[in-house]
């Protein structure tokens, strides 16, 4: 059964909250779950800042390469400032690894709030 993702946007704070359930196993459930993103967030029609919130989430080391490219175009194409919340040890090895090779976002936070406390500070850093 293919996972899904639970999204919340704050519209007072301007801010995406986006808690996947998913166990990405195979090339099809990386396209699955991308599309689910994509689904949600081209409504914007421009980039959004998000807390992505990872306790059920999981990568079968495997398919980590073609989720790696996946998470890496989710990120450059939907998201300005974001960060990650409670990666296993496994993701979050992925997360760095598609972040280097491909540029892509790497940002992690203790908590939801504290994730949100970063957005913030970036945007005061960024001008916006």
């Amino acid at each position: 059964m293919p996972g899904k993702i639970d999204f919340q946007y704050d519209a007072a704070k301007d801010i995406v909250l986006a808690t996947p359930h998913w166990r990405l196993a195979t090339k099809e459930d990386c396209e699955r779950w991308f599309d689910q993103w994509d689904g949600y967030l081209s409504k914007f029609k421009r980039k959004v800042d998000c807390v992505v919130v990872l306790d059920d989430f999981h990568v079968d080391p495997a398919i980590a390469p073609a989720w790696g490219q996946y998470r890496a175009k989710l990120n450059i194409a939907y998201f300005r400032h974001s960060f990650r919340v409670n990666a296993d040890a496994t993701v979050k090895l992925f997360i760095k690894t598609s972040g280097v090779r491909f540029n892509a976002a790497t940002g992690e936070a203790a908590s939801v709030e504290a994730a949100i406390e970063g957005i913030l500070e970036a945007r005061k850093q960024s001008g916006g």
